[in-house]
């Protein structure tokens, strides 16, 4: 197996016939000139676990998060590197004690979750210093991305750090349709919802969110109309705000809290999150 070597400027920021990459080429430069000793003490640990290197030559960027930022804009050198590393093997880890491929060779599909939508756990194709791991939510007929969760390991819990939906032409419709079939739960809801169903079904007690101002800048969707409070959304998702908002992973059933003309619409969407985790269970082999 060829080794691994951490990549050059070109490999990560080729140019185009249409575009010269020269800046980000010279920054992305200048960071790596600053990391040097992370970047070999990298270069080992990646050697150490060869497994990890069909990733890292095929993805180039995967990376770059070392010497520029990943997951928490808090994290120094150091605390990213630690990050970074244990971050690249958590995943792949847990997916071979279901005697599962790692993400990279073949995505993992928890099925329809509601008429033409279905959820993934895939790699993270959009930007790595989101995280190198998605909850994807995908439309079938269109395979078109809709809804995208990225989230990685922070402190022995699972720490989302982006949600984003999509940018399409008729990604409003999109999103009133899902709403509307997922029983009022609107999507960045539904993926929290399910991020905290697959956090559980892995063994952690808690889900972790970024907060808002912590968040590093997502490039899955760049409109300017469309703005996500992460804040609010993890708020609103029963979470408390310390260092990380603390998201319980375990679902609240309970319907005296809810207005009794609501409390058959949400039978119906405790049901839905119910089906999903029996997916989840499906797609991992776990017998429930």
């Amino acid at each position: 197996m060829t080794d691994y070597n951490y990549p050059s400027a070109y490999q990560i920021y080729p140019d185009t016939p249409q575009k010269s990459y020269r800046l980000k080429r010279l920054r992305f430069w200048l960071r790596s000139r600053l990391h040097q000793k992370h970047i070999k003490l990298f270069t080992q640990f990646v050697n150490r676990n060869p497994a990890l290197i069909p990733l890292l030559n095929q993805r180039p960027n995967y990376s770059y998060p070392l010497v520029h930022r990943f997951l928490d804009k808090r994290f120094n050198a150091t605390q990213r590197f630690q990050a970074v590393c244990e971050n690249l093997t958590f995943i792949p880890q847990a997916l071979a004690q279901y005697s599962l491929p790692p993400l990279w060779e073949k995505s993992i599909i928890f099925g329809e979750i509601t008429d033409d939508f279905e959820l993934r756990l895939n790699i993270n194709e959009h930007q790595p210093m989101e995280g190198f791991w998605a909850l994807e939510l995908y439309q079938k007929s269109s395979q078109q991305l809709v809804y995208l969760l990225t989230f990685g390991l922070v402190n022995n819990a699972l720490l989302v750090g982006v949600i984003q939906g999509s940018n399409q032409a008729n990604a409003k419709d999109l999103m009133k349709q899902l709403t509307k079939q997922c029983y009022g739960l609107r999507p960045a809801h539904l993926m929290v919802e399910s991020m905290k169903l697959l956090a559980s079904v892995l063994g952690y007690n808690q889900l972790l969110g970024i907060p808002h101002k912590y968040q590093n800048k997502s490039r899955f969707i760049q409109s300017k109309r469309y703005v996500v409070d992460y804040d609010t959304i993890f708020s609103e998702s029963g979470g408390v705000l310390k260092d990380y908002w603390q998201l319980p992973v375990v679902m609240d059933k309970s319907l005296e809290r809810i207005p009794s003309k609501k409390r058959s619409m949400y039978r119906k969407r405790f049901a839905l999150l119910e089906q999903i985790e029996a997916n989840i269970r499906t797609a991992f082999g776990i017998k429930t």
